[in-house]
Parts: C-alpha cells; sequence; structure tokens
C-alpha cells in the first residue's frame, strides 16, 4: 500500500536518489541492524522520501516552465497545431474533428487562421486538451494513459532533482571509501560483500542521475501527449461501435 501510494504520488525520484544512502548506513553499521533500528529506520526513510517527494514534485512543476519553453510548449499542444509533423495530416484531421465535434464552443482553427494568429490557435488547442484530460480522468477506463502519466512525472521529478542527487550521493561514496580506507586500508579481499554491494548501488544511481537529460524528459512527454490524443480515436470507435 505504502509503495502504491509512493508511485501515485511520484515520490520514487525520491527514493531512488536515498536508497544508496540508507542502505551504505545499513551496510557499514552491523551494530544498527537489530529490528528495532531497522523499524525506525524504515519509518524514517519513507518520511523523509515522502517529504523529498513532495519538494521534488514542486521543483518539477518549476522547472516544467523552463522545459516548457524550449519544447515550444506542452507535446499535447504541439501536437495539434496544422504546422507540427509529428503527428501526419490525416489522424490529426480525425483528433481535430472529435474535438471540434464534443468540445462546447470549440471551434479548431484553419491553418491559416493558426499562421495569422498562432497564440490564439494554441489557447484553443490548450482548452481542447484540458476538456480530454477531464474526460480520460479515469486510471481503469485509461489505464495505459494513467502510467504514462506516471512516467513522465516521474522523469520530470527525477530531472530535477538531479544535480542534488549527484552531490548527495558523492557524500556517500566519498564517506564511504574513507569508511573503507580506515577498517580495511583498501585490501580488496578484506572488504565484506555487503560493502561492495552498497558502493555498486550509489555509483549505479549516480550513473542514471548523470545520464538522465532534459531529451529524456522530453520523450516521456511526447509519449504521454501522443497516448492522450489517441483517447480521440478510441472514443471515435467506441461510438462506431
Amino acid at each position: 500500500m505504502i509503495t502504491l501510494i509512493l508511485m501515485k504520488e511520484m515520490h520514487v525520484p525520491a527514493l531512488i536518489i536515498l536508497s544508496p544512502r540508507f542502505l551504505t548506513v545499513y551496510c557499514l553499521f552491523p551494530a544498527l541492524r537489530d529490528l528495532i533500528s531497522v523499524a525506525v529506520g524504515t519509518i524514517f526513510f519513507l518520511a523523509i522520501s515522502y517529504l523529498l517527494g513532495k519538494l521534488s514534485r514542486n521543483i518539477g512543476w518549476r522547472k516544467q516552465a523552463r522545459l516548457l519553453v524550449k519544447w515550444d510548449g506542452m507535446p499535447s499542444t504541439r501536437f495539434l497545431r496544422h504546422r507540427d509533423t509529428n503527428i501526419d495530416v490525416y489522424t490529426k484531421r480525425r483528433y481535430h474533428k472529435y474535438l471540434q465535434n464534443c468540445v462546447p464552443d470549440l471551434v479548431i482553427p484553419t491553418p491559416e487562421e493558426e499562421l495569422v494568429d498562432p497564440a490564439k490557435a494554441d489557447l484553443i488547442y490548450e482548452s481542447a486538451v484540458k476538456w480530454l484530460l477531464k474526460k480520460a480522468r479515469d486510471s481503469e477506463t485509461y489505464n495505459l494513459l494513467f502510467h504514462e502519466n506516471i512516467s513522465y512525472g516521474f522523469a520530470r521529478n527525477l530531472w530535477a532533482m538531479k544535480w542534488w542527487g549527484l552531490f548527495v550521493n558523492l557524500l556517500v561514496l566519498l564517506g564511504t571509501v574513507a569508511l573503507i580506507n580506515k577498517r580495511y586500508h583498501f585490501d580488496l579481499y578484506a572488504i565484506p560483500p555487503e560493502v561492495w554491494l552498497a558502493v555498486t548501488v550509489t555509483v549505479f544511481v549516480m550513473i542514471v542521475l548523470l545520464f538522465f537529460t532534459q531529451s529524456s524528459v522530453h520523450n516521456k512527454a511526447k509519449a504521454y501527449a501522443r497516448t492522450l490524443l489517441e483517447v480521440c480515436d478510441e472514443e471515435y470507435d467506441e461510438k462506431l461501435a
């Protein structure tokens, strides 16, 4: 249940960033492995993850505004533009027809009208997207869309916390190396497997964060936009049936 709540609230980025820190403590300090210490540590870990999850989501929303400038708007809005080529013209025509027929008082601009006043056209497309989002709110009926939304939120929030996560895990790695030097004098045969595990997980998380880019977030946003707009075809097929 806790895992589902954290997934739904998009707190997984915080779990990923913090996991090496708690795994390292567990592996390097055997005295802290008794039942009470583990229970208290787990509660503390989940609480910190929850708070950082909220923080990462807020930072993600703020940084999203910067991304939208680079992307020239949300992909769901861009894909509805006549001049955008991400979706073929015939599919886009079906989307436009469905939205114009279903959204009250919505009139899709012509290609010429869009070129004359692109800002006004975007307001119309954004209104259509808002209506579609409201219609597709049921996560059971639109299960794929629900998971694409979570996937995009995860990517955005993890990217937003990237440099903070790298800094924290670099400190963890340096601290681990210092303890290995103090306890085992870098004798590779004397270092226990669980210590190697802690180092490996920390390095792995840092590599994941290092190679997580704005392009990764953009790809997830485009996948979500495509799935959202495909609702138009699903609804149209249901009407024909």
